[in-house]
């Protein structure tokens, strides 16, 4: 390789420690190009994976698996980085390309390549597992790949540690096992590392996702919003979008913010804060289904109902009909959740349909029948 490439090489990691992403994937692409060509597989391979990071970062996941995919046919230089390649490949197939079948022959493979790895990268590998089962709606199944993940934990992934933790607190939020999920959290504040990011990150979204669950909307507030600052600081963008999926949650729990679909109920001003960019089959979904639990917030307020939280529904709507609004407003705000409920329903079937189940249909079905409760007792 030319001098001049390794000029280049320095440039892209400046760029990238200054968090410029999208100039450091530029860079390091134009080299890993280079080094291809001029027969330097190893450095090529090295550059390719840090051009993707870069792109990741930089909130360009697309380019980041077109990059990996490309480098499907390459030699690794060592069995970590082809595991790190096909794990990055996985992940983003799953997000933004899902099909059961390739994942579950990935999966495998992954699985494999994880078990001839250094000590502790299996429980790498069982993170991912994880988030394929609760893409598939397996609760329990997914529980215990993260309570096997912790069993397996080693000295090469200590640092994913809290994340196996906050998994396990959510799977156990799943099958509601309140108790189990407090537990996993106070597991995470003994042996988490302050100074750690990811560790603040997740232990932010455990405690919101409890007081969710709890229905405390203060807490919940306050929780997503420490969450959603330290995701900033190292870009995570889809920590950004779940920090604030749960934020607006806790303004519509909030009854003294008022109607939902007034703008000073602050649901409108945070939503705004929703970063642009390519979302996730499952970002997509979320942030669908989110929509329509503010149209069905909004029809509670106008007929004199109090806040119910639908995305865990501990504690179920109490109907009444003491109207706020003009009996037209009413069917209207009926109208537009309706309309939300068809679009987040006709989501839900297609990404159901590429995982092979249907949990998210059922969980916008639960919503359609909650709306009809209150349309039923209006008449």
């Amino acid at each position: 390789m030319e001098p001049e490439a390794y000029i280049l090489i320095e440039h892209a990691r400046e760029a990238y420690r200054q968090g410029r992403f999208v100039e450091a994937g530029v860079l390091a692409g134009q080299v890993c190009k280079d080094a291809k060509q001029a027969g330097h597989d190893e450095m090529a391979f090295q550059l390719g994976l840090f051009e993707v990071q870069s792109l990741l970062r930089a909130g360009k996941p697309l380019g980041a698996l077109n990059r990996l995919l490309t480098m499907e046919s390459w030699e690794a230089p060592r069995h970590e980085s082809l595991y790190q390649m096909r794990e990055e490949t996985f992940n983003l197939l799953r997000l933004y390309n899902p099909d059961l079948t390739q994942l579950e022959t990935r999966l495998a493979e992954l699985e494999s390549l994880a078990r001839s790895a250094l000590d502790g990268t299996v429980s790498d590998f069982r993170l991912y597992e994880f988030l394929f089962l609760e893409d598939q709606g397996k609760d329990e199944k997914a529980l215990n790949a993260t309570e096997q993940a912790w069993s397996e934990r080693g000295p090469a992934t200590m640092n994913h540690a809290h994340a196996t933790a906050s998994n396990s607190c959510l799977a156990n939020l799943r099958l509601n096992r309140r108790s189990q999920a407090e537990e996993w959290i106070k597991i995470m504040k003994r042996d988490g590392e302050t100074e750690c990011l990811g560790f603040r990150a997740d232990l932010a979204d455990s405690q919101a996702e409890l007081a969710l669950y709890d229905g405390r909307a203060e807490d919940v507030f306050h929780h997503a919003q420490q969450q959603r600052r330290v995701a900033m600081e190292y870009a995570d963008l889809t920590r950004v979008h779940e920090a604030i999926e749960k934020q607006v949650r806790a303004r519509l729990l909030d009854a003294t913010n008022g109607d939902p679909g007034d703008r000073r109920s602050g649901v409108i001003d945070v939503l705004k804060q929703a970063l642009p960019g390519k979302r996730s089959v499952q970002l997509e979904f979320t942030f669908s289904l989110l929509i329509l639990d503010i149209r069905l917030a909004a029809v509670r307020w106008a007929v004199g109902m109090q806040p119910a939280e639908d995305f865990w529904y501990q504690s179920p709507q109490v109907v009444a009909s003491e109207l706020r609004v003009a009996k037209d407003e009413v069917i209207r705000r009926i109208e537009k959740a309706k309309a939300a409920i068809r679009r987040t329903d006709k989501i839900a079937r297609r990404v159901d349909q590429a995982f092979g189940c249907d949990w998210r249909q059922a969980a916008v079905n639960s919503r359609r029948e909650r709306l009809q409760e209150v349309v039923s007792n209006l008449d």
